[in-house]
């Protein structure tokens, strides 16, 4: 069987924080968005979130780790292998059932075992049926929809209009399944499914970390010292922003409930990171040269390095 453990680089006994940790640091490092579309990279995304859709789910990591476990007969399956019980497990069903990031579970008997095993691409076990192809393709979100989750309309492998759910927090790399909607099959059969990979489009000022979103927030001067208001663009539109007065470069200013919505319906924070755009100042202007020294002797600011 594949090693969902090595994929993520974490020892078999590891916990569900350890493995949280690694998924998101191997997540972060193949990221489409961060890798420019490399291929290669792109497929270990997947993998890893393959890995770490089973890994999570403490029910099928029992199963995934006794099935390891277990003598090899001489048909290359586990003994005691139940391809009921493990529809049951992994996908809720027999044969046909979805089963998160592998599609359904002849994709993830495939994906764990290197063949199809008793899993047909009919729906029933041991029943092979004439059925369309399976078809995938590219879906392109913005980064708000794949945020927030939206309802778009596709084209089905057979030409017609589909409506599908984007769900709230998906990214790049991500696949969703629509049953049915692939090749249509040939005489009576049924069709196949379409397989989208989701593709998120970036955002002009807006950016992902886990849950929450982060913006990067330019300040004059004078804006950083003695405080203002700044309209700044967020997921739900433009927001007025109070910058308190004498805010440093660094500063965080938090924008509750503005970030990622989670599956529960809760929804990350927005960071603004402030950013203090000094003024360069012309050799020749003298006066403002004196204003600047004349602030620093009247406020006396403390001393902003420790060495």
């Amino acid at each position: 069987m594949k090693d969902l453990y090595k994929i993520l680089g974490v020892s078999e006994d590891a916990n569900a924080d350890v493995i949280k940790k690694a998924y998101r640091k191997l997540a972060k490092e193949n990221h489409p968005d961060a890798t420019g579309g490399d291929k290669k990279k792109t497929e270990r995304f997947k993998e890893v979130n393959e890995a770490y859709t089973l890994l999570s789910d403490q029910q099928k990591r029992r199963e995934y780790d006794r099935l390891r476990s277990a003598p090899v007969g001489a048909d290359g399956m586990p003994e005691g292998f139940d391809p009921d019980a493990f529809a049951q497990v992994f996908g809720g069903g027999s044969g046909g059932a979805q089963a998160g990031g592998f599609g359904d579970l002849g994709d993830m008997f495939a994906n764990l075992f290197g063949n199809a095993g008793p899993f047909t691409r009919g729906r029933g076990r041991g029943r092979a049926q004439a059925r369309g192809a399976d078809m995938v393709g590219d879906l392109e979100v913005t980064f708000k929809d794949a945020a927030l989750g939206v309802r778009q309309t596709i084209r089905s492998g057979s030409g017609k209009s589909v409506n599908v759910n984007i769900p709230a927090g998906v990214e790049s790399g991500a696949r969703l399944r629509v049953p049915g909607q692939g090749a249509p099959a040939p005489k009576s059969g049924q069709p196949g499914d379409l397989y989208l990979d989701i593709v998120v489009r970036s955002d002009a000022h807006l950016r992902r970390t886990d849950d929450d979103v982060e913006l990067a927030l330019p300040l004059t001067l004078g804006e950083a010292v003695l405080g203002t208001h700044v309209d700044v663009p967020t997921l739900d539109g433009t927001v007025r922003l109070t910058v308190p007065p004498g805010t440093s470069s660094g500063a965080k200013l938090r924008l509750r409930g503005k970030g990622i919505k989670r599956p529960d319906g809760v929804r990350g924070d927005q960071l603004c990171h402030v950013e203090i755009v000094v003024p360069r100042l012309k050799p020749d202007d003298v006066e403002s040269r004196r204003l600047v020294e004349e602030l620093e002797n009247r406020t006396k600011p403390p001393k902003p390095r420790g060495f």
